[in-house]
């Protein structure tokens, strides 16, 4: 088996690895679920009633969509006060926070599968990178006998 082979082999690996992970094990919907109840602990903290949160499911993304009676104070804030929309969009991992009664306004967000292969891709170089430049055949290295 020649280099090129075992390293695409690696790669495959990696990102199967990453796929069970993510779908099978459900680990994917598991940090969505956990972003959404930090998002929704945030908004009670408010104590504005009749706001949700969701997070897109499909596919699975960091992006949360609120919805609700909520004026523009406390959607946007004014000065040193956050609004809902700052406040949700400062929960550790919720990459974009749009309302749902407004428009779009071409936003997009890499669904988390392809963000979590495209950090094991990156992984998986880096390692390789480190091998290259740190581990060397005998008789390559400086030290070789």
């Amino acid at each position: 088996m020649g280099p090129i082979l075992k390293l695409l082999t690696g790669l495959a690996a990696v990102l199967l690895l990453g796929w069970i992970n993510y779908g099978p094990l459900g680990h994917g919907k598991l940090f969505i679920d956990s972003l959404e109840a930090r998002a929704r602990q945030v908004i009670a903290e408010t104590n504005l009633t009749n706001i949700d949160v969701r997070l897109d499911r499909r596919p699975l993304r960091r992006a949360a969509t609120l919805s609700g009676p909520a004026d523009d104070f406390q959607r946007n804030g004014m000065g040193s006060f956050e609004g809902l929309t700052a406040r949700v969009g400062d929960v550790r991992g919720i990459g974009h926070v749009r309302w749902a009664d407004e428009p779009n306004r071409g936003w997009f967000m890499v669904p988390l599968l392809a963000e979590s292969l495209l950090l094991m891709c990156a992984g998986y170089l880096l390692g390789l990178v480190l091998a290259f430049l740190f581990v060397r055949r005998k008789g390559e290295g400086r030290y070789a006998s």
